[in-house]
């Protein structure tokens, strides 16, 4: 008997060793559908958040993808409209929040895209741990004021309701507009990449944009996303 249950204390102790949690909280005031995909999960997960509301995942600690939130995504109608409310790509951009966790040396990397484009406010705050020396250990990245989107990259419903804002990158290409070549960080020709890092510095405009939008963290238990900071 004390044998099975010290087998049962080591193997709670693995299983909780062996993961992190993802927390999702909408302060936004309208509903929110936090969107999940990544390397454990089986497609794209979908959760509903009235404001001030949270859900908790409890992932494997390898598990690296990306998470996004939408307004209108909240019924089976919706949901049908992949623009509205399909995986976040080049056609329908969200604000990312992407994971790796343990991916090198036992730190997790962790970052805000808006490489493809922005629809929310969004934040990333580690679980449990403390921002080291400088504010990428541990750190909280976070895009609470967006910038206003240019006429000719927003992207709408079929009502006419503003969706979210197509980077530059996303819908002409290039590498004028993606920052590439001969262009890089100081010399994109597109308006969306220094728009974006003006508002939001920690956070991804362009693929390339590593030095100044990479957090990396050893001690933490997780992270929350927080839609609208």
């Amino acid at each position: 008997m004390r044998l099975t249950v010290l087998m049962l204390f080591g193997l709670c102790l693995e299983v909780t060793v062996a993961s992190k949690k993802l927390d999702f909280h909408n302060k936004c005031k309208q509903t929110v559908t936090a969107g999940l995909l990544g390397s454990s999960t089986h497609g794209v997960q979908l959760y509903n958040l009235q404001h001030d509301q949270s859900h908790t995942l409890v992932l494997p600690n390898n598990w690296s993808g990306r998470a996004w939130g939408r307004y209108q995504c909240y019924d089976t109608k919706q949901r049908s409209n992949a623009t509205q409310c399909g995986a976040p790509g080049t056609p329908n951009p969200a604000s990312l929040a992407e994971f790796a966790f343990g991916a090198y040396a036992g730190l997790d990397f962790y970052d805000l895209s808006m490489v493809d484009g922005y629809n929310l406010p969004i934040k990333i705050t580690p679980i449990g741990a403390k921002q080291g020396s400088n504010k990428y250990d541990c750190g909280s990245p976070i895009c609470s004021n967006l910038p206003q989107c240019p006429s000719s990259l927003t992207v709408k419903g079929s009502d006419g309701k503003l969706l979210g804002c197509q980077s530059d990158c996303s819908k002409y290409g290039g590498d004028k507009f993606c920052c590439g070549g001969k262009y890089g960080a100081k010399n994109c020709g597109g308006p969306y990449a220094p728009m974006i890092k003006k508002k939001c510095p920690t956070a991804y405009s362009f693929a390339s944009d590593d030095p100044t939008s990479t957090f990396t963290c050893k001690t933490s238990h997780g992270y929350t996303i927080t839609f609208c900071p």
